[in-house]
């Protein structure tokens, strides 16, 4: 199977129910990071994949519960998150252009700059978007800009994780040209789209674009 897009469920705010089953039908293959587990569970679903040191799944029976189709990976290495072993799994599938987290926005703020964080180190390529009930964050990169869709009015802010070089936006009510953004410097926060159709790039760096819904 080429996989495509991934969705991945985190421990932080538990998706809906609505928004776990149009993701997971939209994704090649759908996989629970540790206590994501529970959001498939309650919503009466499995997902492909099993992946972390299961210390906050639920300590349901693996024998019992989890059904043979699921793969289970039980990885204790407490040197790396199970974030990140459920990306280092993901290093399998070379087709892979879009990983969608749920799960990983709310609760733990160490969890969630970490999150954030880690996203920054993959491949530059990749669309990377964490979703939630109240805000969806788009990572952009040089080579994965962003045109936002049907969100006239918005309140959007756009935040460097790494130093942003030349960051363009077209369709803001503040508008960029070229600008350099940095956690020491300068940062658009409570932005404003004023198309439907607004789009932002930049040609080194990772900037994390934050929708309010």
């Amino acid at each position: 199977m080429s996989v495509q897009k991934v969705l991945l469920v985190l421990g932080g705010e538990p998706p809906n129910e609505e928004s776990l089953l149009w993701r997971m039908e939209e994704a090649d293959i759908a996989i629970a990071v540790d206590a994501g587990w529970l959001a498939f569970r309650h919503a009466g679903i499995f997902p492909d994949v099993l992946i972390g040191d299961l210390d906050s799944w639920g300590g349901e029976s693996k024998t019992i519960e989890v059904p043979s189709e699921v793969q289970l990976i039980e990885d204790k290495n407490q040197n790396r998150t199970d974030f990140q072993k459920s990306l280092d799994f993901l290093k399998d599938f070379p087709n892979l252009n879009e990983i969608v987290i749920l799960g990983g926005l709310g609760n733990r703020t160490d969890h969630l700059l970490s999150n954030f964080k880690i996203v920054c180190g993959l491949n530059p390529e990749l669309t990377v978007i964490f979703d939630s009930e109240k805000e969806w964050v788009r990572r952009v990169t040089a080579k994965a800009p962003l045109t936002i869709i049907g969100q006239e009015g918005a309140t959007v802010s756009l935040i460097p994780i790494t130093f942003c070089k030349s960051v363009s936006s077209v369709g803001l009510k503040w508008e960029m040209k070229n600008q350099d953004l940095s956690s020491d410097a300068s940062f658009s926060q409570s932005n404003l789209c004023l198309k439907n159709g607004a789009s932002i790039s930049l040609t080194a760096g990772n900037l994390l674009v934050i929708l309010q819904k």
